[in-house]
């Protein structure tokens, strides 16, 4: 059964019937959320469909019976994805596959439309670059104009691979060497960077080493 919610300001928002077996993804069916998804697409009147998460199997078949329908569709991606593991050369195909027929696609980086295009084959002209953004109303400048003497780098990410939260591992050395006067901030990561954790986990003893 379909049910929906009102939130507040009257967004509605659909809890599908399926259960989740992996990451909060339900298994892939393919048609099988078809008669769902077309059930929202019409009583909602919906003019444009927009698909995030690759690894959502809801999002890749959201997108495909929008599509079908007739649908105009839009993919975002902010993630980086490697071409070497099992996992990544499998999401690469299911990309390939999804992404085939799609409207356009937004990434939040030039390194991730590159990513992305090199993922799914997607035309470069049809992918928009839009940054991540900081909500102003949270975070302000300091009050106080900081020390001309120090350099203090922060990292607001969640710690996953595919965040390529492995990067600074390889950064805080060269910065280390080239701005000795980096601020210490976190005791065990080479004197130069803090670390805001956003989520999930991520192997914190390669920042610690």
């Amino acid at each position: 059964m379909l049910m929906e919610i009102i939130l507040t300001g009257g967004l509605k928002v659909y809890y599908i019937p399926r259960k989740p077996f992996l990451m909060q993804n339900t298994l892939p069916t393919v048609y099988g959320t078809l008669p769902i998804m077309r059930t929202i697409l019409i009583r909602e009147k919906i003019t444009l469909v927009h698909g995030h998460q690759a690894f959502s199997t809801l999002c890749h078949e959201a997108l495909m019976h929008a599509r079908t329908m007739g649908y105009k569709v839009v993919f975002t991606d902010h993630s980086l994805y490697g071409f070497a593991d099992v996992g990544c050369i499998h999401m690469n195909k299911v990309l390939q596959f999804t992404l085939a027929d799609v409207s356009q696609a937004i990434c939040v980086s030039h390194t991730s439309t590159e990513n992305t295009v090199l993922q799914s084959g997607l035309p470069p002209e049809n992918i928009f670059v839009i940054p991540n953004a900081v909500d102003i109303a949270m975070f302000r400048p300091a009050p106080e104009k900081l020390s001309q003497d120090e350099i203090v780098i922060v990292v607001i990410s969640r710690l996953v691979y595919r965040k390529g939260s492995d990067l600074p591992v390889e950064v805080i050395p060269e910065v280390c060497r080239l701005f000795p006067n980096t601020h210490h901030l976190i005791p065990l990561m080479y004197s130069v960077i803090t670390i805001l954790n956003g989520g999930s986990s991520f192997p914190s003893q390669l920042l610690e080493r």
